[in-house]
């Protein structure tokens, strides 16, 4: 709701449209609408106007108590559409969102066609919004996908991931796609390595059942953290037209390297905070925050080494990182270049120093930005070269919009581009399935008393268990933590 009331703000909603909400706990209209206006209040990025407001309360209606197995429940909603329809005068446009669990999609599918709810035409169009998980492995994606095959195409499924919707994200693509002085660096042959990190300062904030079920890997890691690297790594699409992009992220996503069983462990940590001061707060460990997780050997922090097997990136290793209960709410890309073939610095009075290695760092969330970092001699006679940052923070004046913001108005217009084709689900599933099976036989062998439990294994307000240093020094390199782009 407090993305409609920004794209209400800014003018994006059509001219007619209407907002229908159903669920066990939804109010009557009156009643639904002060509680979205509560909503709206806390989490809008702007202070809430009025006139804002209007246009999208008068156009709110309720389904109360609705019960999404009760086929009376889709009755009402046919009941709601058909009068709209007839006030309008013609055939609406529908956007179901699925802001549900799961576990609930097959039946909320299979009342949407047996009421004709999922029908796209010349005259009007149909569209599903799911958000993640699209399942919690490969087999159970596939019957998700099959189950809304039944009654819907490929083209009216939209998988949403939020953090594609940030404006730092998709400005991945346009700082590789339009700056012609990066195109030719953006390979083996000038990168050293690169780290993606998204870090978080909070803990599963009441979504024990939730996370007990994914862990850092799926929540974070199988589904942002991989989208990211589609979009760094990927080949120049034939356009920028929706089918091309997607096309080139599903041939990046197969291009990564599948270990042997045998090998996975050296390629991943995984660890799980204990008790610790985040922000100058106390908070407890992962097995005291709730009585279902006393013993919950699930991972909420893990780092991966990856290779992407084609001619671009072949030898290039990608580090991939993410966890909670960390310092800072991050989320950052390092990518370092190789170092001059130069030996020397070539002025007289540098003799011996080696020159340094260039980095570009791209900062996502908080603040979005790029920073550049260089080797410059500073103005004196005696002054040996030193490191200097070029840095382009994102927009100062204007607010960004909020990710569903964009990806809701895209929904809308039928831009696919930023939402995940069942194709792509697949194959981020087959990249971490292996590491989550290796997971599975280390629990078992922790459960069988094989070898000990080391979890807890880092304190809330680091930056991960030790073994994740040891697991990248022994490359010769280092985790980077990339501070937000000052503002100027």
């Amino acid at each position: 709701m407090p993305a409609l009331y920004h794209l209400s703000r800014e003018d994006l909603l059509p001219d007619k449209f209407k907002v229908l909400g159903l669920g066990r706990r939804i109010s009557k209209t009156e009643k639904y609408v002060i509680e979205m206006k509560s909503r709206v209040e806390i989490y809008c990025s702007h202070a809430m106007e009025e006139r804002f407001w209007k246009p999208l309360k008068d156009r709110m209606i309720s389904i109360e108590s609705s019960d999404i197995n009760k086929h009376s429940t889709f009755e009402d909603i046919q009941r709601e559409i058909m009068a709209i329809e007839d006030d309008w005068g013609r055939k609406a446009n529908k956007v179901f969102f699925f802001a549900t669990s799961p576990s609930h999609f097959k039946v909320i599918v299979q009342k949407l066609i047996e009421n004709g709810l999922n029908k796209s035409d010349s005259k009007c169009w149909t569209r599903l919004v799911i958000e993640k998980p699209f399942g919690l492995n490969l087999a159970d994606a596939d019957r998700l996908n099959n189950l809304l095959l039944q009654g819907f195409s490929e083209e009216q499924v939209y998988r949403i991931d939020h953090f594609l919707g940030k404006e730092s994200v998709q400005n991945i693509l346009i700082f590789r796609m339009s700056n012609l002085m990066f195109q030719p660096l953006w390979n083996n042959e000038y990168v050293d390595h690169v780290q993606i990190t998204i870090s978080e300062t909070i803990g599963v904030e009441g979504r024990v059942d939730f996370f007990q079920q994914t862990g850092a890997v799926l929540d974070m890691l199988q589904s942002h953290i991989l989208q990211v690297l589609a979009f760094l790594a990927m080949e120049p699409p034939a356009s920028f037209e929706p089918e091309d992009i997607r096309d080139q992220k599903v041939l990046l996503l197969r291009s990564i390297r599948r270990y042997p069983s045998e090998e996975i462990g050296k390629y991943v940590v995984r660890g799980q905070y204990d008790h610790g001061v985040v922000k100058s707060v106390h908070v407890p460990g992962y097995r005291d925050e709730d009585p279902r997780t006393s013993d919950s050997l699930i991972e909420t922090y893990a780092a991966m080494k990856i290779f992407i097997d084609n001619p671009r990136w072949r030898g290039v290793p990608f580090y991939l990182r993410t966890g909670k209960r960390m310092p800072e709410r991050r989320s950052f890309i390092y990518i370092q270049l190789k170092r001059p073939l130069t030996k020397d610095i070539p002025m007289m009075l540098q003799r011996g120093q080696q020159p340094m290695k260039n980095s570009i760092s791209i900062d996502i969330q908080p603040k979005g930005g790029v920073k550049l970092q260089l080797g410059w001699r500073p103005s004196g006679l005696l002054e040996s070269v030193k490191q200097a940052d070029l840095s382009i923070e994102g927009q100062m004046a204007v607010k960004e919009p909020k990710a569903y913001e964009r990806l809701l108005v895209d929904v809308i217009r039928g831009d696919s581009t930023l939402f995940i084709r069942h194709d792509e689900v697949r194959e981020m599933f087959r990249v971490v399935e292996p590491f989550l099976q290796y997971f599975r036989k280390e629990d078992e062998q922790i459960r069988n008393g094989e070898i000990p439990d080391y979890f807890p294994n880092y304190y809330a307000g680091t930056q991960g268990p030790p073994e994740a240093d040891t697991f990248i020094n022994k490359d010769g390199r280092e985790w980077v933590w990339v501070e937000p782009i000052p503002n100027y």
